[in-house]
């Protein structure tokens, strides 16, 4: 009848494809050509019927009405919660955990993921990265140099999804080694840097990753080389901290000026606002409460320097990054309910004045502790080494695995979503081969948002 068929195998499904023989005479053509739309009719239905029974199907993929359900189960789950488990089962659905503990029930449908002899934590998060602005030594993009003060400066606009310079792949390599999220923040050449954002580490565009923006406002504190090079404030210590209040100070004025013309402009609709300013507009969200404040420290000096900042102005809440010498002020540090995110913990150990286990000795004394790489000082996979470092000096195992599960989660206001393993929460999780702090066992499965997202090579499969 001048009709041929060929099949095409894809995903498992036979497709027809419908050819017209050239050999057909033409008197022939109308009617081969009704054929040929009757057969490719037939055949569409079949098709259709064939997919219609995948989706049903206990072979095939759920409908969209029904999110798939995971569990993963007969692992050791360490939560952060307080609750840990030596043979538990972890049920996902839809992107959040259903529930996790023992002898838990698996519904009928559920695919199953066996991970006996594994280990299971929370996705790590890196409280204080510069992930994918630049290589360390190289030209970055965490650091506007033309002005020492720019709170109205985003890092989410300086990110680069896939990282830069010679190491294209930080965002792939930090999950492969359990991160699934981490703040990324400016740099610290300036006094006020610019505001932080929290990232989980899936998705092709900055938007995409975005979980949390403005996170909080960066500032640094200390001397400032490069401007002191140039002849500009601030010179010393003090400059740095006049600037700061300074900045607080003038957002208060522009705030009264924009409530003035609120109220002028009930009696007057044809009042005139004051000139918008995109510095005082950001350091609103300071003054405001909005945001907390994350300041870059390193002396005794300049860490009680900016807890009297947080005093003066009511900052919402205090972290400081690095505050090498925070032993020598840790009982104002508790008092004050500052966190401490300290790290990296291999650049060097010749400074007299830093503790190899300043880590543990801040947590044995009330402090909230966090651990960071301080990517790309330090890079970012090696977070866990940075715990298993606090561990080898004195700070216990549940202690360091929450310095870089829930204590960051809840620096980031992000406690009731990421962090730990409880009911209710993003499904961020790593199966680790053995022990979390054996630096020789490895990430064999990370997921986020319930998406298997790596799955380590030896593994093998797709």
């Amino acid at each position: 009848m001048g009709v041929k068929m060929s099949v095409i195998k894809l995903s498992g499904l036979s497709i027809f494809r419908l050819k017209t023989s050239s050999a057909h005479r033409p008197e022939n053509r109308r009617l081969g050509t009704a054929r040929a739309k009757l057969v490719t009719l037939f055949l569409s239905f079949l098709l259709l019927c064939n997919l219609a029974v995948k989706l049903v199907g206990d072979d095939g993929p759920k409908a969209q009405s029904e999110p798939e359900q995971m569990a993963i189960t007969g692992a050791r789950i360490l939560t952060a919660a307080g609750q840990n488990y030596e043979k538990g089962t972890i049920l996902i659905r839809a992107g959040k955990i259903v529930e996790v503990g023992e002898n838990i029930k698996i519904p009928e449908g559920t695919r199953i993921i066996e991970a006996r002899g594994c280990l299971i934590t929370p996705g790590l998060i890196d409280a204080h990265s510069h992930l994918g602005l630049g290589p360390s030594g190289g030209v970055t993009e965490d650091n506007e140099m033309s002005d020492p003060v720019t709170p109205q400066l985003r890092i989410i606009d300086s990110i680069h999804p896939e990282g830069l310079g010679p190491d294209k792949n930080q965002f792939l390599n930090a999950v492969a080694e359990g991160v699934t999220a981490a703040v990324v923040r400016p740099g610290s050449g300036n006094v006020i840097g610019g505001q932080s954002a929290v990232l989980k580490l899936r998705g092709r565009t900055v938007d995409e990753m975005c979980l949390k923006f403005p996170a909080d406002m960066k500032m640094a504190l200390g001397r400032k080389g490069a401007y002191a090079q140039k002849g500009q404030m601030p010179m010393t210590k003090m400059g740095t901290a006049f600037l700061v209040r300074q900045a607080m100070l003038e957002a208060a004025e522009y705030k009264k000026a924009l409530e003035n013309y609120e109220k002028e402009k009930r009696k007057n609709p044809a009042a005139s606002p004051p000139p918008r300013d995109l510095k005082k507009e950001a350091m609103l969200l300071v003054l405001d409460r909005k945001i907390p404040v994350h300041i870059h420290v390193g002396t005794a000096d300049d860490i009680m320097t900016a807890v009297r900042l947080a005093k003066e102005f009511g900052f919402k809440q205090l972290s400081l990054a690095h505050a090498e010498e925070a032993y020598k002020v840790a009982e104002e540090l508790a008092r004050n309910q500052v966190v401490v995110v300290v790290g990296p913990r291999m650049i060097t150990y010749d400074d007299q004045n830093r503790l190899i286990n300043l880590a543990d000795y801040l947590h044995r004394r009330g402090v909230e502790v966090c651990i960071m790489t301080d990517a790309d000082v330090v890079q970012q996979p090696f977070l866990r080494t940075q715990a298993a470092l606090a561990v080898k000096y004195g700070m216990e195992p549940e202690a360091a695995l929450r310095a870089i599960t829930i204590n960051p989660a809840r620096l980031a206001g992000l406690e009731d979503r990421l962090g730990s393993l409880e009911k209710g929460k993003d499904a961020d999780l790593v199966v680790w081969s053995g022990d979390l702090f054996d630096v020789r066992q490895e990430a064999l499965r990370v997921f986020i948002d319930g998406q298997e997202v790596y799955r380590n090579p030896k593994l093998g499969g797709n």
